[in-house]
């Protein structure tokens, strides 16, 4: 074998090598999944990490989750094991009950801890002992990058519905080549000037979740040319009213999502499934 085609040789066994190494890497693509627990409270699973958000409210007047769900919560039952963060939009009483989330992080030290400063304020006895817990204080659009091993955390206050004076934080979650982003009780149209300051392009959003009435035409415009997410998830649906939002939403947008069940979980990562629980 001359030296020339030694060296095609070589070249072709490394083409051969990376197209097989490529699509070992495409098989084992990471999932990107969804678990509605109540209200705006959900599970994501992106890859290996999972993230809680305003996973444990108890209000008077929204959906909350079933006793038995949140014991599964708390107590850390698949699929809410090794939890790596838990994430508060603020602390109204649909969102976020300190006591129950106290107990949860008591029980699960490992998991990091992300809420405003009223929020952090309410936490009661040893839950945030030795735990990394980020207590964030921001004025009105402002953001703050929390990076972690499994995750890059872009924390925004954005305006609470009604209520600027309320901490509403928004969450940009990145992991595992995934990005959502989950905006608490803030519309999107009374924060377009915030909202229009990131460059969401670079982001390439897979899920977006709003509240299922901020369906304005400023909102449409920025979720169409702004954010341009991949989906939409709808939140804040009244018990019951689950089939008239998404014979209403889904119709004019085939991003739109709505849950319709507690520990009902859906899949995002391009496999098909039909949303049963797990």
């Amino acid at each position: 074998m001359t030296a020339w085609m030694m060296v095609r040789y070589r070249v072709l066994l490394l083409l051969c090598i990376l197209l097989v190494v490529g699509c070992g890497r495409n098989n084992k693509k990471k999932t990107l999944e969804v678990t509605y627990i109540a209200n705006e409270g959900f599970m994501i699973a992106m890859g290996s990490m999972k993230v809680l958000i305003d996973a444990l409210p108890q209000s008077k007047y929204y959906v909350n989750p079933s006793e038995s769900t949140a014991a599964k919560v708390i107590d850390g039952i698949s699929p809410f094991d090794k939890v790596d963060y838990v994430l508060v939009t603020h602390d109204h009483a649909d969102h976020f009950n300190a006591d129950m989330m106290s107990r949860f992080l008591f029980a699960h030290p490992a998991a990091q801890f992300i809420g405003s400063p009223e929020t952090c304020s309410k936490l009661t006895g040893d839950s945030s002992a030795g735990r990394q817990r980020y207590r964030v204080d921001l004025k009105m659009g402002q953001h703050r990058v929390i990076r972690g091993d499994k995750a890059e955390i872009v924390v925004m206050r954005l305006e609470h519905s009604g209520a600027p004076d309320i901490s509403n934080l928004a969450y940009v979650v990145r992991s595992n080549g995934y990005t959502v982003i989950h905006v608490g009780d803030a519309k999107l149209w009374q924060n377009e000037e915030y909202l229009r300051t990131v460059d969401w392009s670079s982001y390439n959003v897979d899920l977006l979740f709003i509240e299922h009435f901020d369906q304005s035409t400023p909102t449409r415009d920025i979720i169409d040319n702004v954010i341009k997410p991949k989906h939409i998830i709808l939140m804040h649906i009244p018990e019951g009213e689950e089939e008239s939002v998404r014979s209403v939403h889904v119709l004019t947008d085939p991003r739109a999502v709505v849950f319709g069940r507690e520990n009902e979980t859906r899949r995002f990562d391009g496999v098909v499934n039909d949303g049963s629980s797990p």
